[in-house]
C-alpha cells in the first residue's frame, strides 16, 4: 500500500525538521552546565506538564496500552492507567521533599548519594541507567516494528536515523532543546488520537458496529472478572509504578520547575490526561484482536490503522508516530548525559565537569549502537520493560523509605535491595509475572522496616547505656 521509499522519505523529513527545531531553539540559552542539563527553576506549569505527558507517552502510548488491551483486556487496561496515575501522583508527593532535601541537586542519584552514601549511590546510578537504556531500546524498537509493518523497512535503519537525528538537537541543546519539542509533540498526541479514533469509527462502519463485533468475538477481553486481564494489569501497574520512579528524566523536570506549587499543579493535570489517553489506546488494542486483525499484541494499533485507513492518513499517523518516539528518545538521552556526567563527576572526584560532558555525549553516542543493535530484533516491547521493571521493583521502596525515617542506614537499604530483587528472579523466569513483581516488593518492605525498627532500638539502647 505505501512504498519503502515513501517511508524512508518521510522518516528523513521528519527526523531532519525536528533536528533543525530543537537547534535552532537552543541557540544562545544554554550558557553554564546547570543550563544544558538541568533547566533550573526555568519551567512554568504549562510546559512542565506537556514535558512530563510527553515523556511518559511518547510511542510507547500506542504500543503497550493496545499490546495490554489486546493480550489482558479492560482489567488490565485499566490497572496499566492506575499505575501511570499512580506514578504522577508519586512524583506530587516526593518530588517537592527531595527537592528541598537536596536543593542543589538534578536528579534522584543526588538524593541518593546524600541520604545514604556511595555504594547506594553506585547502585541507583547503575539501575538508572540500566532502565533507560532498556527504556530507549524499547522505543526505537516500537517505531522500527510500525516502518516495517507499513513498508518492510529494516528495523534497523529506522532506528538508526531516530537516534542519531535525536542525538544531534539533544546533544546540542540538552534539557531546553528536549522539553520545547516535548510541547509540540504533546500537542500532535491528542492529534494523533482523535484522527486514529474518528479513522477507525468511520471507516470500520461506525464505534456501535465495532464494538459489537468486538465483544462478540472476544467476550473475555471485556469481563472484569477475567482473572487472567486483572493479574496482567496489577502486573503492569506495579511494573510502571516502580521503574518510572528511576527515570532520570522525571527528575530533571521536577528540579527545572519554577516551585513545588507548579510541579503540584502540573502533575494534577497529568493524571487527569493520562487515565483517559491510556484507556483509548488500550481500547483500540481490543478491536484490533476482536475483529481479527492484530497479527501481533506489539501492532495491534497499527494493525488496526492499516487495515482500514487510505494511505494518505497512514501516512499521517506514521509521522505523528516518529515524533512521538523522538520526544521520548530525547528524554532519555538528556537524562543518560546528566547521569554520566554529574554522577560520574561524584564517582571519579578529580575529573573536571567539562571533560566529562564531552565523555558524557561520546558515551551517548555510543550507547545508539547496541541500542539500535537490539531494536532491530523486534523483541516485545512490553517485555524488553518487564525486566528493567523487575530490578526496581525490588529497589524502590528501599530507596524512598529513606526520605520518611532516619533510622534506615545504607546497609539495610542495600541489604533490603537484593533480597527484594533476587526473590522475584525464580518467578519471573518460570512466566509467573504477578509473584515475580509482588514479592520483591513485599520483601525489600519487610526487611527495610524491620532493619529500620532493629536499628532505631539499638540506637536507644546504645543511648541509654551511654
Amino acid at each position: 500500500m505505501i512504498s519503502y521509499f515513501s517511508i524512508m522519505t518521510i522518516l528523513t523529513i521528519t527526523v531532519v525538521s525536528f533536528t533543525i527545531i530543537g537547534v535552532l531553539y537552543s541557540r544562545g540559552k544554554i550558557e553554564t552546565m546547570d543550563d544544558f542539563l538541568t533547566a533550573r527553576g526555568s519551567t512554568g506549569s504549562g510546559i512542565l506538564s506537556a514535558t512530563f505527558l510527553a515523556s511518559f507517552l511518547g510511542v510507547f502510548v500506542l504500543f503497550t496500552p493496545p499490546e495490554a488491551g489486546s493480550i489482558g483486556g479492560i482489567t488490565t487496561i485499566i490497572g496499566y492507567g492506575i499505575g501511570v496515575a499512580s506514578l504522577y501522583f508519586a512524583f506530587l508527593v516526593i518530588g517537592p521533599r527531595i527537592r528541598t532535601y537536596v536543593p542543589e541537586g538534578s536528579t534522584l542519584n543526588d538524593f541518593a548519594l546524600k541520604r545514604y552514601g556511595s555504594r547506594m549511590h553506585i547502585l541507583t546510578v547503575l539501575l538508572s541507567i540500566f532502565y533507560m537504556f532498556v527504556h530507549l531500546v524499547a522505543e526505537l524498537t516500537a517505531i522500527g516494528l510500525v516502518a516495517y509493518e507499513l513498508a518492510e523497512v529494516p528495523l534497523i535503519y529506522t532506528a538508526l536515523f531516530i537516534g542519531i537525528g535525536t542525538l544531534i538537537y539533544t546533544a546540542y541543546g540538552g534539557l531546553r532543546a528536549s522539553m520545547f519539542t516535548d510541547m509540540i509533540q504533546m500537542v500532535l498526541v491528542v492529534i494523533l488520537l482523535v484522527v486514529v479514533i474518528i479513522g477507525v469509527g468511520y471507516y470500520g462502519g461506525g464505534i456501535g458496529e465495532i464494538l459489537g463485533k468486538t465483544t462478540v468475538n472476544v467476550p473475555h477481553l471485556f469481563d472484569f472478572k477475567n482473572w487472567g486481564g486483572i493479574e496482567y494489569g496489577l502486573t503492569l501497574c506495579i511494573a510502571v509504578f516502580a521503574s518510572n520512579l528511576f527515570h532520570q528524566g522525571y527528575w530533571q523536570r521536577v528540579y527545572a520547575s519554577k516551585d513545588d506549587k507548579t510541579i503540584r499543579k502540573s502533575l494534577i493535570t497529568c493524571i487527569l490526561i493520562v487515565l483517559p489517553i491510556m484507556i483509548l489506546t488500550g481500547l483500540l488494542g481490543i478491536v484490533s484482536t476482536g475483529l481479527g486483525i492484530a497479527e501481533s499484541p506489539s501492532v495491534a494499533l497499527f494493525s488496526l490503522v492499516y487495515e482500514f485507513f487510505p494511505s494518505a492518513l497512514i501516512i499521517v499517523v506514521f509521522i505523528l508516530a516518529l515524533v512521538l518516539v523522538m520526544s521520548t528518545v530525547d528524554t532519555l538521552l538528556n537524562a543518560i548525559v546528566a547521569s554520566f556526567t554529574l554522577d560520574g563527576q561524584k564517582i571519579f572526584k578529580s575529573a573536571k565537569k567539562e571533560s566529562l560532558l564531552i565523555y558524557a555525549r561520546i558515551m551517548t553516542v555510543i550507547l545508539i549502537i547496541p541500542a539500535t543493535l537490539i531494536a532491530s530484533k523486534g523483541y516485545s516491547v512490553l517485555y524488553l520493560f518487564f525486566v528493567a521493571d523487575l530490578v526496581c521493583a525490588g529497589v524502590f521502596f528501599p530507596l524512598f523509605y529513606g526520605l520518611f525515617n532516619d533510622n534506615l542506614t545504607e546497609n539495610i537499604a542495600l541489604v533490603a535491595a537484593v533480597v527484594g530483587v533476587v526473590s522475584g528472579v525464580p518467578f519471573f523466569i518460570a512466566d509467573k509475572l504477578l509473584i515475580a513483581f509482588v514479592l520483591p516488593v513485599v520483601t525489600s518492605a519487610i526487611v527495610t522496616i524491620f532493619g529500620s525498627i532493629l536499628n532505631k532500638k539499638g540506637k536507644s539502647h546504645e543511648s541509654c547505656s551511654i
